[in-house]
């Protein structure tokens, strides 16, 4: 079954099959075979593709998948096509940066008032023992970060805001 994912806020549309040897990720581009076995570390496990295999940690949330490859992190969450549908998708959801599963705030990278580009960190927080660093959606003005370094917060909290785009 298709599926609609949202990595790092972009969208992809895949699936995965099998063809009784291996696993397959379908994309609009093409079939790519993979694997995906685990190494006994908790949430570690090596991603085969290609012929290349590389070493990735994997923390699911009720939200959202967090795949750690190559010292970045990628937030694969999966896009409801019903709500899509509804007309449910909002700019104003797009300046919020919430939790996505209960964790502590490892270090704050702007306060309110800064400028900030898209991409840049702005928390970096912890999360069944795995850093994640959460990023500026889009360019703009940090109008509030609620919690400070060590602090904890609960599933869906609102850990930045930036200020709403003047038209």
């Amino acid at each position: 079954m298709q599926r609609i994912f949202q990595i790092d806020g972009e969208e992809a549309e895949c699936w995965l099959s099998h063809d009784g040897n291996q696993m397959i990720l379908n994309t609009p581009d093409g079939a790519i075979p993979c694997q995906l076995d685990p190494t006994g570390a908790p949430g570690g496990y090596v991603l085969r593709v290609r012929g290349c295999a590389q070493n990735v940690r994997l923390a699911v949330g009720p939200d959202a998948t967090f795949v750690h490859l190559n010292g970045k992190t990628y937030a694969v969450g999966r896009v409801d096509p019903a709500e899509r549908l509804a007309g449910n998708e909002s700019g104003a959801a797009d300046d919020r940066i919430v939790a996505p599963m209960p964790g502590v705030v490892v270090s704050v990278n702007a306060k309110s008032g800064d400028n900030v580009e898209e991409g840049q960190t702005l928390l970096v927080i912890e999360s069944m023992k795995l850093e994640t660093s959460l990023i500026a959606p889009r360019d703009g003005v940090v109008a509030e970060i609620p919690f400070a370094e060590g602090d904890s917060f609960g599933l869906k909290a609102t850990l930045a805001l930036l200020a709403p785009e003047e038209e």
